[in-house]
């Protein structure tokens, strides 16, 4: 039976592509599956935006800050995969993995406020992560916006033995 959680975290986008957060799976764990990401800005500049998810079968992304997933249902277990998130530009900076990186999904979403998002249609169509971070080794999150600075919230929903 499958265990969901979710991270959210306030973000700022870049005029290059910034990377955002990154996860990898653990030793022995169940295989992860990516069920939706989504982002929501609230910026004050008109302009477009994408948020993506790549996965990377080279050398593992690092930096960013450790944080821990929160269960949908209170009474699950810990998670095991591991999530580091960048906040902003500068602050806890995320070096993107050695690739290749495979583009997976890529979303829009409008920087003076509105969401875009993506949710698998069904389980099969979740983005997946086999575990010991073999398959891929990372997935990494990142955005691009047409003007500097911008904020969002990201969250990610995913569950662990799929």
């Amino acid at each position: 039976m499958p265990y969901y959680y979710d991270v959210t975290q306030n973000c700022t986008g870049a005029i290059t592509e910034y990377t955002n957060a990154w996860v990898k799976t653990a030793a022995n764990q169940e295989t992860l599956g990516i069920s939706g990401f989504y982002a929501a800005s609230r910026f004050g500049t008109a302009g477009g935006a994408q948020f993506r998810v790549k996965t990377n079968t080279g050398s593992t992304a690092s930096g960013g800050a450790q944080q821990t997933p929160v269960a949908r249902n209170l009474r699950s277990p810990s998670p095991l995969s591991v999530w580091n998130l960048s906040p902003a530009t500068g602050t806890s900076t995320i070096t993107a993995g050695g690739g290749p990186l495979a583009l997976r999904v890529s979303v829009g979403f409008a920087q003076t406020g509105g969401m875009g998002g993506w949710v698998a249609t069904e389980p099969t169509n979740k983005i997946q992560m086999q575990p010991n971070a073999t398959n891929p080794i990372d997935t990494e999150f990142t955005s691009i916006t047409t003007s500097a600075s911008v904020t969002f919230d990201m969250t990610v929903e995913f569950g662990e033995g799929i």
